[in-house]
């Protein structure tokens, strides 16, 4: 007879998987033993047991990467601990290029290496022939070798860190089915299994590919779709070397790794599909889908032509298994943001035998301090909008993902799966201009725009892409003439009632007690003194404000302001993003412009730098803030929708005289990096403090309601830890700057640039980049005096570093 389940339990989780094993062992190893893992069926059951078990330690992001060491470390170690042999072999890995494009995105990624101390060379062709004997080199350029790269077994790595778990005092369960999270007032309470229930203080869904219909049930978005995926593994290969490195060829879509004396070779869709669309089938377990050649048969003929030994050597399994895959490839990792206590991990993309371990980690560490332990803000639960956790999104966006696995990762590649959905008033009049778009979080926003005889679309590049003349010729209108820009995907959040200003006064860092029609920007800390989030906050009345957001974080800021509502404050929220489209004038001509159109006093005098007022714009009443994130001179129209159209018009004619340009986003990253203007989510997220990013300016540590973190904030600006962010720019180079370039002082890596273009006014790639101080007590101005340099595709090149923008903004004209 089975032993009954435990009635009571610290923290449950759902899922025996890499991951969920992986949450389970870090928590009992760190003395949480009050943990239960529930599987419905078996341990690896779902997609981690037929996992290729591929280990790469450089992934695509900061956080990722750290995983990936950090799995490195434990394949190392955890057979010691706990007996159980992961089955892990060293043998590195190389990555081919095949064209050009392919080879500057694999001298970045060995670039970007140098960051976590993670060797990555260059080989030459006949290198890499010597090293893989049983590759065609035809049309191989080179590639880049990894020596600390490899793999292992997916079931014996789980099993170990079940084994670990176990041992520290973590109970798992098999053949156990979580039906539902339970909740009360916003917070987990527990589950309820197919044999009772379980209370719980934290509920983990590890769910794999069943993470998303669990998260529904509870109205938590999980934005994962399981897709077919394939591999082939051959007979026997005579004389096949054991200690070959996995070879990947991205152009060719395809990777190979030897196993046990044979080749498996897992391929890259260039054709995915959703699988499972009308539910997963109860009785799965350790099941595989029906192998279709004509799915794989492109990617297989560019497999034999790679390793022609395949041509003449037979295939043992032909095998298809379901994998989760993101709509934008990023992990889901963190806290609903709807639900206290109620953790996600899930949706890696292909990775979770080399990212599991660490992200397990990252996890447990979060449930036990309280708050994530690193910059996890690429994952966070609350980037997902309703829309993308629906089942017809996902369905159509997900498979895109596994396409591009393979394909080139292009800076700033668009999807081209599920467009068009969300459409600002200005959509079809800037689309008559010549608007190339690109999207965020649904909506459509012009990249950048083309001229009446070039198609708008967008051709991808590390160096100049189609559209870069195009874009130079934006920034300089910007920054010589005027410019228009659509902000309406901006969010817009209005806080209102008796309590609204002493709310903000708590939340916000600046001073909120403004007056009627003035604006402000401010920061929203944590309790630790990290950066939340930064918005613009208008009074538009005696209670009434309207606070600002950047576009893919309008959910996050809406979510913290109504979590952190007392139940004795008398303040409502609500969203307007929709209600007024948003038009920003910018540039040395925008006051002639604005003065052309409407007849209110516009001097400094009468319209200060961040203030509002309402107006007329031909036959519309709109009401105006004066700021602009290009750093010039400038005004935020906004316009109910029905008169949007209408007041674009009005502006586009008179500004034709001033020599008045279109500008997109493209063109807007450049010219707010020159002048120093950050980015949540790039160049600070909630691990750094007002200090580090030059904000201490808009920090009011004296208000009379101290705002949530201040204590945090004064004690982490006195010790003055760094690192800091400063201005780079190239010196005697036409590359480029994208994200995640190293900067050295001397030959020692010291920080990366967290974003990059090139600025028309200085004709020169310039970034903002995160650098530490040469001396630990040195501070922010121990950063300047030294040589600096940008490794850029393998080659340093010379830098200027300086603590101030290479171009301050103007706020008046």
């Amino acid at each position: 007879m089975a032993k009954p389940i435990p009635t009571k339990a610290q923290v449950v989780i759902i899922g025996g998987g890499v991951h969920g094993c992986s949450v389970a062992y870090h928590l009992a190893k760190c003395g949480w033993t009050d943990v239960v893992l529930l599987e419905r069926k078996q341990l690896t059951s779902g997609t981690t047991w037929h996992a290729a078990g591929l280990v790469g330690q450089l992934q695509g992001s900061h956080a990722t990467t750290a995983f990936a060491s950090y799995g490195v470390e434990l394949l190392q170690e955890i057979e010691a601990e706990t007996g159980q042999n992961p089955g892990f072999r060293q043998s590195g890995s190389i990555s081919i290029a095949l064209n050009d494009e392919r080879m500057t995105e694999l001298k970045r990624k060995a670039d970007f290496a140098s960051l976590f101390g993670i060797e990555a060379h260059y080989m030459d062709t006949a290198q890499i022939a010597e090293r893989w004997p049983l590759m065609n080199a035809e049309g191989v350029l080179g590639g880049i070798h990894m020596p600390s790269d490899g793999s292992a077994n997916p079931t014996d790595l789980t099993q170990a860190l079940a084994k670990g778990a176990r041992k520290y005092g973590a109970t798992i369960r098999e053949n156990v089915k979580v039906q539902e999270v339970l909740t009360e007032g916003g917070k987990v309470t527990g589950v309820r299994t197919d044999q009772g229930e379980i209370e719980a203080d934290f509920v983990v869904n590890c769910g794999g590919m069943w993470a998303r219909e669990l998260g529904q049930k509870n109205g938590v978005g999980v934005p994962l779709h399981a897709c077919e995926h394939y591999y082939l593994v051959t007979e026997p290969i005579p004389n096949l070397p054991s200690d070959l490195p996995v070879l990947r060829s991205y152009c060719d879509g395809t990777y190979w790794k030897e196993d046990a004396g044979k080749l498996l070779f897992g391929f890259a869709h260039f054709h995915a599909k959703a699988w499972a669309k009308d539910g997963i089938p109860e009785s799965f377990e350790f099941d595989s889908l029906p192998f279709v050649e004509d799915d794989v048969m492109e990617v297989l003929e560019l497999s034999m032509n790679r390793v022609p030994i395949l041509q003449e050597t037979g295939i043992r399994t032909f095998f298809n298994g379901p994998e989760s895959y993101s709509h934008d490839g990023r992990f889901t990792l963190g806290e609903a943001p709807d639900l206290k206590g109620y953790f996600v991990l899930a949706g890696v993309n292909s990775t979770g035998i080399q990212s599991g371990p660490g992200a397990g980690k990252a996890l447990a560490d979060w449930i036990m301090k309280g708050h994530a332990p690193m910059d996890l803000s690429e994952m966070d639960p609350s980037r997902i909008e309703e829309f993308q956790a629906r089942d017809p999104y996902l369905q159509e966006r997900c498979p895109e993902t596994l396409v591009l696995t393979y394909a080139m990762h292009w800076p700033g590649r668009q999807r081209e799966i599920v467009r068009g959905l969300r459409r600002t008033p200005f959509y079809h009049a800037m689309k008559a201009k010549g608007a190339c778009y690109a999207e965020v979080q649904g909506w459509e926003r012009p990249g950048w725009f083309a001229p009446s005889d070039v198609e708008p679309v967008y051709d991808h590049s590390f160096h100049r892409p189609n559209w870069f003349e195009y874009a130079q010729s934006e920034q300089k209108a910007a920054r010589e003439a005027v410019g228009i820009i659509d902000y309406s995907m901006l969010g817009k959040l209005m806080v209102e009632g008796p309590d609204a200003e002493s709310f903000l006064q708590r939340i916000c860092t600046n001073d909120m007690a403004l007056s009627v029609g003035q604006v402000a920007y401010t920061l929203m800390l944590n309790e630790r003194g990290g950066i939340e989030s930064d918005v613009t906050v208008a009074r538009h009345g005696a209670e009434a404000f309207m606070l600002m957001s950047s576009i893919s974080h309008t959910r996050r800021d809406r979510d913290r302001l109504r979590n952190n509502i007392r139940s004795n404050e008398n303040v409502t929220l609500r969203d307007v993003t929709t209600a007024y489209g948003v038009l920003s004038i910018c540039g040395p001509d925008a006051r002639e412009l604005l003065a052309s159109v409407t007849d209110i006093d516009l001097s400094d005098a009468a319209f200060p730098f961040n203030s509002l007022q309402r107006f007329h714009i031909g036959h519309a009443e709109v009401f105006a803030q004066r700021l602009s994130y290009t750093g010039e001179l400038g005004w935020e129209i906004f316009i109910t929708p029905d008169f949007a159209e209408h007041v674009f018009e009005v502006l586009y004619k008179a500004g034709e005289p001033l020599g008045l340009q279109l500008v997109g986003g493209e063109a807007l990253n450049a010219l707010r990096i020159e002048k120093g203007f950050v980015h949540w989510g790039h160049d600070m997220a909630y691990t750094e403090a007002p200090h580090q990013v030059g904000l201490g300016f808009v920090c009011k540590p004296n208000k009379t309601i101290p705002f949530i973190g201040r204590d945090a904030y004064v004690d982490r600006k006195t010790a003055g830890d760094g690192p800091f962010l400063c201005s780079v720019r190239l010196k005697g180079s036409d590359a480029l700057l994208h994200h995640n370039e190293p900067v050295l002082r001397g030959d020692e890596v010291v920080g990366f640039v967290t974003s990059g273009a090139f600025a028309y006014a200085q004709d020169a790639s310039v970034g903002l980049c995160l650098i530490t101080s040469p001396e630990t007590m040195g501070g922010r101005s121990a950063i300047v005096g030294h040589d600096y340099s940008v490794m850029v595709e393998g080659v340093k090149i010379p830098a200027d570093v300086s603590l101030k923008p290479f171009s301050l903004p103007q706020t008046s004209g």
